[in-house]
């Protein structure tokens, strides 16, 4: 039988990935309605979209995801991880809300705009508040819920949309959109953000929640993660006032700017993988690759194989660890974008690929299923780990900026680079950024596994070793 604590934090995890759900819906309805908004049967009084449109449609939404770094980061450090996590529910309603009015493309890029800032908060405040109520031991299987669920509603808006139509997404998000408001208003905060404002007594009471029967009881365990928060959250002299502001000196430690150089290089993994514009245009690739499945039934397997790509990551994450998980999915996305890419450049030159036609859909659906695996939601695990809690916020807030501005640039110029350059260019460069990608994690990244911010902060500084096996033995102090 699941503890009481356990139990807690999956359900708090589920509760907030909702909002990944919701935004997986928003990616899932746009790949098959691109395709039908460029063809005569297109269901905007503005007439058929051009290809420049698809791309404005596609990158626009990266606009609101950029600028949804910064402001729920900042409500996430001024009032709190779950007035952020309102605010992200209050805009993907904004987002769905106008959809069933979307007859031309203005109404379109509004909904767009505000669906990414959801979808940028999510990706910030998500993992933040996943990881600071969870267990070291845990740590990483509800960190990965991020991508199952947000695949999850990639495949069911491909589903939906295909066989239903394209508007009946919107009712599903809505009634998700009031079910994940709700569900965060019964939440307690994050004990650590709780600690961090030195509010003591609801943190301990928020970390009861999550830490159930263990914490009634008042386990030694308890007493020890309880004094290793104040440790962490009242470092240095606890007298000054100042102590918990953050400084420009706080970023350039030696201590602090390896993990900061490493979540900055590690985010743009994914933006590197060629699995975004993919995902974005998935009905349009198949449509031009002239695959042996149509583009919506391809669409589907694509969706439903990075759905089992996720909940892979999910049952060997804390088994294989963060660097192998990371090696295997960099170098099987340079074998799949380099397969790709030379099947599509045949075809440019005119050689009769007539009895490989399942290339498109196998090389395609294996690289969504490889990246779902490690760079799909393994970076966003990692900033959250490797991060000073001190810093945490304002880095995580940085990394996802720049994965957004990366994001919409790959998305925006991805249709004009097809058309200037050939699928093949682009896929071939998309095979050296996942070698690029690889090389870094084997002579870099740091496994963080099962490991406490102490412990892995020791490994990132060459201090780790023994020093870091002896604190396992030793049984921590009870406050």
């Amino acid at each position: 039988m699941v503890a009481k604590g356990v139990r807690n934090q999956y359900l708090a995890t589920y509760c907030v990935n909702l909002a990944t759900l919701i935004y997986g819906l928003s990616i899932g309805w746009l790949s098959p309605n691109l395709v039908l908004m460029a063809s005569d049967d297109t269901p905007l009084t503005t007439g058929k979209i051009t290809s420049e449109q698809q791309g404005t449609i596609g990158s626009i939404g990266t606009i609101g995801c950029m600028l949804a770094p910064l402001v729920c980061g900042w409500v996430a450090e001024i009032a709190g991880r779950k007035s952020a996590l309102m605010m992200i529910g209050v805009t993907q309603l904004i987002s769905w809300a106008v959809m069933p009015f979307a007859t031309n493309l203005n109404v379109i890029y509004a909904s767009r705009i505000f669906g990414g800032f959801a979808g940028g908060g999510t990706l910030s405040i998500v993992p933040l508040f996943v990881s600071e109520i969870s267990e070291d031991r845990i740590r990483g299987t509800l960190g990965t819920m991020l991508a199952i669920l947000c695949n999850s509603g990639i495949l069911l808006g491909f589903i939906i949309s295909h066989y239903i139509n394209c508007w009946a997404v919107t009712y599903l998000a809505l009634l998700m959109c009031v079910v994940y408001s709700l569900g965060c208003c019964f939440l307690p905060e994050s004990p650590q953000y709780l600690f961090v404002k030195k509010k003591k007594e609801k943190a301990i009471k928020a970390l009861r929640f999550y830490r159930g029967e263990e914490a009634e009881s008042e386990t030694s365990q308890f007493t020890a993660e309880v004094a290793r928060f104040k440790d962490i959250h009242t470092a240095g002299n606890p007298k000054k006032k100042e102590s918990n502001q953050i400084h420009i000196k706080d970023f350039l430690t030696r201590s602090r700017w390896k993990p900061i150089l490493i979540c900055v290089v590690v985010i743009l993994f994914q933006a590197g993988s060629g699995s975004i514009p993919l995902m974005t245009y998935t009905a349009t690739i198949f449509q031009e690759s002239h695959s042996n499945l149509s583009p919506a039934m391809s669409s589907i397997v694509v969706a439903a194989l990075q759905l089992i790509g996720s909940y892979v990551s999910t049952m060997t994450v804390e088994k294989a660890g963060r660097r192998v998980l990371l090696l295997i999915s960099t170098l099987g996305c340079a074998v799949c974008t380099t397969t790709m890419g030379t099947y599509t450049f045949l075809q440019e030159m005119q050689v009769d690929v007539g009895c490989f036609r399942w290339v498109p859909v196998a090389s395609m659906s294996a690289l969504v299923f490889i990246n779902a695996i490690g760079i799909g939601i393994v970076p966003f695990i990692i900033m959250t780990e490797i991060l000073d809690p001190k810093i945490r916020g304002p880095i995580v807030t940085f990394c996802l900026l720049e994965f957004s501005g990366v994001a919409f640039l790959v998305v925006r110029y991805f249709p004009v680079a097809v058309e200037q350059l050939g699928m093949y260019a682009c896929m071939w460069f998309f095979s050296c950024c996942c070698v690029a990608s690889a090389t870094f994690v084997l002579t870099c990244m740091p496994e963080t596994k099962g490991k406490s911010f102490e412990q892995i902060s020791e490994s990132l500084n060459g201090s780790g070793g023994k020093k870091s096996a002896s604190h396992k033995d030793v049984a921590p102090t009870p406050v």
